[in-house]
């Protein structure tokens, strides 16, 4: 089977696992990715596949670059002539605009999505989206959340959920124990407000107050945290092979994020990956955290750093190797893997045929039912998406 992906961040050899991971499904691939983006590799690694660069207009831009010259996107559609299309973009970007009205009408189409909050969309973007939602057959959103964002709003398809996936050789447990005389507690993430970062100082602080404890922080960004008492580390952003050993010396991973006025959390790579690694997640129960922490996960309301202090504190070890052990097979679901054959599967699906819901199945109230509420933020669960779509992916 001939799949022909378009994925924006695919310059970077890190976001180009699920690729590698559909090749050893069986599925021959083609990845065309930005000439230039903001980030990602200057001079393309090899791969097990194909990859077609072609220049694009606002590079960096999530959704709203498109690619410059639009025969190019017609030739390449023409000379690969591809079993399924998989757009790895929004629904409402510009450059899934672009290829959806170049692919034959004939041609089956699947689609990302990661939006967990049902925002109103200005014109052109909320048409756009409508379009691609009567024309793509499926949907392989990484959280329920914005599963049920897409049924909500309408679309009729197949919808698979598939979780952002990792390397089991990369990622593995650690020796971790609530035994070790220092209690070692890592954030990784940007460093920015709506991450928690300085929340993770705070539950920090608490904690130095009862017991040794070290802050690892890996990431980038403006804000330092502050931790009186606490032993802080910033390491910066890490290669992957750094940021697996710093998971793996972690007895818990903080996960504070807290929602704005039009994002929360949308997935949360970093909990799949550290409880991969033997540590034990405790954040707040915005976005999707919960759904994707799962069980083993610690959770309290939003902006309580009180009480994560006090509950991260007041583990066990019996309770520590409980949610440890839970957690890693958890994740062994959720490697690149596992990911790719769900994914291979999908695409044999809509080649074989998709049939879809009525239209007036395809509501909120259905959405609910089917996938569980979407996310919400400051400004409730139906914001408006302006001023800006530059971070909305």
């Amino acid at each position: 089977m001939k799949v022909l992906r378009i994925y924006h961040a695919g310059r970077d050899a890190a976001h180009r696992s699920r690729e590698r991971a559909l090749v050893a499904a069986g599925v021959d691939v083609t990845l065309v990715v930005p000439r230039e983006w903001s980030s990602g590799e200057t001079e393309l690694s090899p791969e097990p596949f194909r990859i077609l660069e072609l220049d694009v207009m606002r590079p960096g831009d999530v959704n709203r670059h498109r690619y410059s010259d639009p025969g190019a996107i017609s030739a390449v559609l023409a000379e690969v002539r591809p079993d399924v299309l998989d757009l790895h973009e929004e629904p409402f970007s510009a450059a899934a605009r672009q290829w959806l009205r170049a692919a034959p009408p004939e041609l089956p189409i699947v689609m990302y999505t990661a939006q967990n909050v049902d925002k109103r969309l200005p014109p052109p973007f909320h048409q756009w989206e409508r379009s691609a939602h009567r024309r793509v057959a499926a949907l392989y959103p990484c959280s329920r959340q914005a599963a049920s964002v897409a049924r909500g709003k309408g679309f009729t398809g197949r919808i698979e959920v598939l979780p952002l996936g990792y390397e089991p050789d990369l990622f593995y447990p650690g020796t971790q124990s609530l035994d070790d005389d220092e209690l070692v507690l890592a954030f990784v993430g940007r460093l920015v407000p709506e991450k928690g970062v300085g929340d993770a100082g705070r539950v920090a602080a608490i904690l130095a107050a009862e017991r040794p404890t070290r802050l690892v922080v890996c990431g980038e960004g403006p804000v330092v945290p502050e931790a009186a008492g606490a032993r802080v580390e910033l390491r910066g952003a890490l290669g992957r092979a750094e940021l697996a050993a710093a998971y793996r010396s972690a007895h818990v991973v903080l996960v504070p994020s807290r929602p704005t006025a039009t994002w929360t959390e949308q997935f949360g790579r970093v909990i799949v990956e550290a409880q991969a690694s033997g540590a034990v997640v405790a954040g707040y129960d915005s976005g999707s955290i919960g759904e994707v922490g799962g069980e083993p996960a610690l959770l309290v309301p939003t902006g309580d750093v009180e009480g994560l202090a006090r509950r991260v504190l007041s583990l066990t070890q019996e309770e520590f190797a409980r949610r440890r052990k839970a957690g890693i097979e958890l994740a062994a679901g959720r490697t690149w893997k596992a990911v790719g054959e769900r994914q291979a599967a999908l695409y044999r699906a809509v080649v074989a045929g998709v049939e879809r819901l009525p239209p007036s199945a395809a509501t909120r109230q259905r959405a609910r039912q089917e996938f569980g509420p979407t996310a919400s933020t400051t400004a409730g669960a139906r914001p408006f998406a302006l001023p800006v779509l530059r971070r909305l992916g």
